[in-house]
């Protein structure tokens, strides 16, 4: 039986452990510092729940060993925290998939995997945790890998798990289109606290705007092929999302934990700087995140 740890199990992590575990085809460790007990995830069809999901919980990286898959699903600035973890599972034949935010993927993490090969991925997981263990989905999982070999079989391991994975020959399109969406929307509904219909208000629009194109230009010049019109068509996205939605930055807020702007608007500022692409209003929301997190972190 495929062997799989996830390590960082919040709203993503939980569905993917979840999604996995109920094919029956696969052992799923849960690697968490405290017990779960089990994972329950209401689906995004009104009455319709999925069935509770049972996953075996490691506590401690010095009980694991390596196996066959690494989800690393924690918050990016939660990674270095998870170095014990990858230290201990990650072997020769180990395949590690970031399943988390931003462009840095393999920078980031592949020093930390040893031997093993890291897959980077974009997320498309609209979920929200309830509490601990129980979590609301908003829409079908939907994760993006790079064409070969690994997103090959990343794609036969999640087969009949209701996660649907697609191949893509230019990775670092789809995952800066993935960043323009996250700057506008992770920042602002952080920022005000206020969920998706916030971008109905026509100057926070412009903002969401703004954001979005700033980052489109920093990805052009990446290598990224994206749309002239890829801000408006980022605005009107969010204003289709049901009212209900929101982000993991809100959530992260809502609940005072500390924030994931650096890898979102951070990365924009950092990829611009290094082109000399001017960047002032991921600038400006970088700073008030950070102030921000900081507060609510020390709370």
């Amino acid at each position: 039986m495929t062997r799989i740890a996830v390590v960082g199990v919040g709203a993503v992590g939980g569905v993917v452990a979840a999604s996995l575990a109920s094919t029956g085809r696969m052992e799923v460790a849960a690697c968490v510092r405290s017990p779960l007990g089990g994972l329950r995830i209401d689906g995004p069809d009104e009455g319709t729940r999925t069935a509770s999901v049972h996953v075996h919980e490691e506590f401690d990286p010095a009980r694991v060993s390596p196996v066959e898959w690494v989800l690393l699903a924690t918050k990016v600035h939660q990674t270095a925290g998870a170095a014990p973890w990858l230290e201990r599972l990650c072997g020769a034949g180990t395949r590690v998939v970031v399943l988390q935010n931003g462009v840095e993927h393999l920078q980031r993490v592949g020093p930390l995997a040893g031997p093993a090969r890291v897959l980077p991925a974009v997320v498309d997981i609209a979920a929200e945790s309830l509490r601990r263990g129980h979590i609301r989905l908003f829409d079908r999982p939907r994760i993006t890998v790079p064409e070969g070999e690994d997103g090959a079989d990343f794609v036969a391991l999640c087969q009949d798990s209701g996660i649907a994975v697609a191949l893509t020959g230019d990775f670092v399109t789809a995952a800066w289109a993935k960043l323009c969406l996250n700057v506008a929307n992770g920042a602002i509904t952080a920022l005000t606290m206020r969920r998706m219909p916030v971008f109905a208000h026509p100057r926070v629009a412009r903002l969401g705007r703004a954001l979005a194109e700033e980052a489109r230009r920093v990805a052009v010049a990446s290598g990224a092929r994206l749309p002239e019109d890829l801000a408006e068509q980022v605005i009107a996205r969010l204003r289709t999302l049901p009212a209900e939605s929101g982000s993991s930055m809100l959530w992260d807020r809502l609940a005072g934990r500390a924030l994931e702007y650096d890898a979102r608007n951070g990365a924009v500022v950092r990829a611009g700087a290094r082109l000399g692409i001017p960047t002032p209003y991921n600038e400006a929301v970088t700073a008030l995140l950070e102030a921000v997190s900081e507060r609510d972190d020390a709370t």
